[in-house]
């Protein structure tokens, strides 16, 4: 899985790399560098071609150290889990692999049953596909969906979550733009009762999430567990703590709300 990972990695990147050879070609060809200074602009443009082929290569390393080892499936139910790492998969559209401090893989959240028209806006403008409504699932390594939510809304963004049995659960809505330094939303559960909630650094993505002196989950951008395993090799790994407290219909309505949150700061990056 990870090995797999740092391959879709290498190959985006040597796709983005073509696509931005093309782009200074043609620059070149229409409006070719004459005297000294027009090169030094033009050297501006090999930027993100240095760029890109350092992460190629970084990514094809990564890959060489991990392609022969063997990547265990987690034993334990994601609701048993009091902690997940969460890693950013290459693709165009939202998609987060979830494994224990050990390198045991747990599941993946995806984007489920993509309209056709929404395809043009994973490729050119991924930033605006947390905008746009669509079903996310969270499939485990038996390829279980254990729950699902469906965003959808612009300046209001709202999480309509359900668990394995497609029963709603609850809901979660955020208010976009209302403060630089920080996003707030709150979460609900199937009776509009309030649970939670939820305020995020706008800035680092961190958060601590607390109901009522009771530590939910914790989140701070920057800790680095790949000195757990060989698994992880490189440093953008994100451990999520979770309360092994919380009971099941809680723990769904949680990790939907986490999985939202990190979806959407992946791409806003």
């Amino acid at each position: 899985m990870i090995a797999e990972m740092y391959k879709r990695r290498v190959t985006m990147s040597y796709t983005l790399l073509g696509l931005v050879a093309i782009v200074i070609l043609g620059y070149a060809y229409i409006e070719p560098p004459k005297k000294t200074a027009d090169w030094g602009e033009f050297a501006v443009f090999l930027i993100p071609v240095v760029m890109l082929v350092t992460i190629a290569v970084l990514n094809r390393r990564h890959y060489n150290k991990i392609v022969s080892v063997d990547i265990p499936k987690s034993t334990s139910s994601i609701f048993d889990l009091d902690h997940l790492v969460m890693k950013k998969d290459a693709a165009f559209f939202p998609r987060l692999l979830c494994f224990e401090k050990d390198g045991n893989y747990v599941g993946s959240l995806e984007p489920i049953n993509i309209p056709w028209y929404v395809y043009p806006f994973g490729f050119f403008y991924s930033s605006l596909v947390v905008h746009i409504p669509l079903t996310y699932a969270f499939i485990d390594n038996q390829e279980n969906t254990l729950f699902t939510f469906k965003q959808k809304g612009f300046k209001r963004t709202l999480l309509t979550i359900f668990n394995q049995h497609d029963h709603k659960m609850g809901y979660y809505k955020q208010e976009e733009f209302k403060s630089l330094l920080n996003i707030k939303g709150e979460l609900f559960d199937e009776n509009n009762e309030f649970l939670l909630p939820v305020t995020v650094s706008g800035l680092s993505g961190n958060f601590s999430l607390n109901c009522e002196n009771e530590q939910w989950a914790y989140f701070y951008n920057g800790r680095f567990p790949h000195e757990y395993t060989k698994i992880f090799r490189d440093v953008d790994n994100d451990i999520v703590e979770v309360s092994n407290t919380l009971s099941e219909e809680d723990k769904v309505r949680l990790l939907a709300v986490i999985s939202f949150l990190f979806i959407a700061r992946i791409h806003n990056n």
